[in-house]
Order: C-alpha cells, then sequence, then structure tokens
C-alpha cells in the first residue's frame, strides 16, 4: 500500500499525471522505447523475492521523490504486503532532522547533502549517510514552443536570473537583448524558478548566480508542473527544471557548454558531462559499514537501480544510470541473500 502523507504529495503526482495526459509529442530530449532498451540493456534486472513485508518511509526532493512513486507503483504489485510512507515536498530541515531522528527510511536528493548534516550524522553515529545515484539528470531551460531563442550562455542566464550580475556581463531585460528577432524581441522576459525548497533552486544560485539573490521580478512556484506549465502558457516565459518535466507547449534552449557549442539536455549530452548543468538525482539512507539493510530498504533500492526500474524512470522522461553507477550502487546496497 502506498500512503502519500503530505498534500503536496498528492498535488505532485496529479501534476505528473496531467503532464503525462498532455505530453503526447515527444520532446526532442527523451528517449524513445528503442533508445531505452538500448540504454539499459547492460543493466542487471530485478529478481523479486517469494515474498517481502515492511514499512518504507519516503521524504526528500520533488524530482527524486517523483522517481519514488513512479518505482513505488510497481513495486508494491510485486510485494502487496509492503507499506510505502512516501512524503514530497522538498529536502528541508525537517526531513534531515527526521532522517536523523529514525523517522525516515531514505531522502531522494536532487542535490548535495548540505555539509552540516552531513557532520551532524557523522558525529552522532560514527559514519556519514549512505547514498547511491538512481537516475543521472540536468536542469533544462524550458520556453514556450513558439519561442525562437537559438541558445543561451551562462552569462546571459546570469544576467536574466541575477539581482546583482558580475561585472562586465550584459544587461538582459527583453528577448531582443539575447538575439531574438521579430515580435517577441521587444517583450520583457518573464522569469520563472521553483522555490528554495527545491534542489534546482539552490544548484542554479550557487553554480550560475555565484551566491547572488534572483531578481524581485522572478515568480517562484511551488511544484514541478505549475512552474512548466507556466512557461507553456507565457510566450515571454523562462524556466529551468529537470528534463523529467517537458511537455508539448514548451522546449529546451540550448546551452553553451565549455567547448563554446551550443548543447541540447538530451541522454548523451548528459552521461558524457558535456552538458553545463548535470545532476545525478541520489537515494541517501543509514547504513553502518559491515551491516546489512533491513529487506525491505535492500529490496527497494535493488529495484530502483535494476533494469526494470531504470526503464521504469526512462519511459517517465528521466534518464537511466550506467552499468558502472549500477555496479557502484549494488555494491554499497548489499545482497543481503
Amino acid at each position: 500500500m502506498i500512503r502519500l502523507v503530505r498534500i503536496l504529495s498528492v498535488i505532485l503526482l496529479l501534476g505528473l499525471a496531467g503532464r503525462a495526459a498532455t505530453n503526447q509529442v515527444a520532446t526532442s530530449v527523451q528517449l524513445d522505447e528503442r533508445s531505452i532498451a538500448n540504454a539499459t540493456a547492460g543493466l542487471v534486472q530485478y529478481e523479486n523475492l517469494p515474498k517481502l513485508g515492511g514499512k518504507l518511509i519516503s521524504a526528500g526532493s520533488g524530482t527524486g521523490t517523483a522517481m519514488v512513486n513512479h518505482w513505488a507503483v510497481e513495486f508494491t504489485q510485486l510485494y502487496p504486503e509492503v507499506d510505502l510512507d512516501i512524503h514530497g515536498g522538498g529536502a528541508t530541515t525537517n526531513v534531515f532532522s527526521d532522517f536523523m531522528a529514525g523517522k525516515v527510511d531514505i531522502l531522494p536528493m536532487s542535490r548535495t547533502i548540505p555539509t552540516n548534516v552531513v557532520a551532524e550524522f557523522k558525529a552522532r553515529f560514527g559514519y556519514e549517510p549512505a547514498e547511491v545515484v538512481v537516475g543521472p539528470d540536468a536542469l533544462g531551460f524550458y520556453v514556450n514552443k513558439n519561442n525562437p531563442i537559438a541558445g543561451l550562455s551562462m552569462a546571459q542566464l546570469e544576467a536574466i536570473y541575477s539581482r546583482s550580475p558580475a561585472a562586465g556581463v550584459e544587461k538582459v531585460d527583453f528577448w531582443g537583448d539575447v538575439g531574438v528577432t521579430g515580435p517577441l524581441a521587444q517583450t520583457p522576459v518573464t522569469r520563472y524558478c521553483l522555490s528554495k525548497r527545491h534542489g534546482a533552486h539552490s544548484l542554479f544560485r550557487e553554480t550560475i548566480l555565484k551566491g547572488a539573490e534572483y531578481k524581485f521580478s522572478v515568480r517562484f512556484e511551488a511544484i514541478h508542473s505549475s512552474l512548466v506549465q507556466a512557461v507553456g502558457a507565457d510566450e515571454a516565459g523562462i524556466a529551468f527544471d529537470s528534463v523529467m518535466f517537458a511537455t508539448a507547449r514548451t522546449r529546451f534552449v540550448p546551452l553553451q557548454g565549455a567547448d563554446g557549442t551550443y548543447l541540447m539536455p538530451d541522454y548523451e549530452n548528459v552521461i558524457s558531462g558535456k552538458y553545463p548543468l548535470i545532476r545525478p538525482i541520489r537515494i541517501v539512507f543509514h547504513k553502518k559499514p559491515g551491516s546489512e539493510l533491513k529487506p525491505v530498504l535492500r529490496e527497494f533500492l535493488r529495484f530502483a537501480v535494476s533494469r526494470r526500474g531504470q526503464r521504469i524512470n526512462a519511459m517517465d522522461g528521466g534518464y537511466p544510470i550506467t552499468v558502472d553507477q549500477q555496479q557502484q550502487a549494488l555494491k554499497i546496497i548489499g545482497d543481503g541473500h
């Protein structure tokens, strides 16, 4: 049984369902079925146990929680006696406190664990929290499908969003300032961003804004679906979020890479590390060195990184992990059989 105990988790699921219903036209970065089969062909398949019970509590980032929800549906079909208690809403201070208190089993994370949290955890338990990569991800820059923008550099992104851009960064207020011609050129840029509860908010601020504050004009959204839908309805809009949330009414803007070329956030560019804004989605959990995980936790993690679990992730717009990432994850998780 899957219990979604926070209303935000329910909203997140409704948003994802709406995206799946409207996204009938595949975007240029999503993998088709043949590509998914090829990308996951080398991964070890999941072998389920005859029977499994127990309870697992998950709380963390919106993107990571979306992935956990996808796996949970099939996992509970395999194991009807398992109770999955899934919370969304972002990786907050309360979530970290609950994790250290043993009230949460897994933390889906779209960013690294704060160093102070790691230090507090180690001081309490004598070892650092364990983590496995469950999906490569990238921050894609969404614009309306009718926006003709050809590409953006890191400096232009800084100029669009930063309240105090670095010296020498040219001002961007209108779409014409970044090379757009036609009717949109004289239209002010409408900036959207996820709230600070989300990993994308902090990653962009640290990486592109260099710690500066967002412009006062930025419109903050609480959930992924409302963010992307806002851009789909606004021809002057721009937003950034995981590539998982692509819709038929939006498209991605190529970003300038380290070598000067403009790159889409597609699977090849993310796996190779060429795309400039990539991040691994992780699941963080308790595991004392040399000990075994409780069976329900172990099996859920094994399922998540298996070929079966990664196919589920990719079918809903995510990217599968590599064979090396899977082998590393399975080593950390342990077999337990």
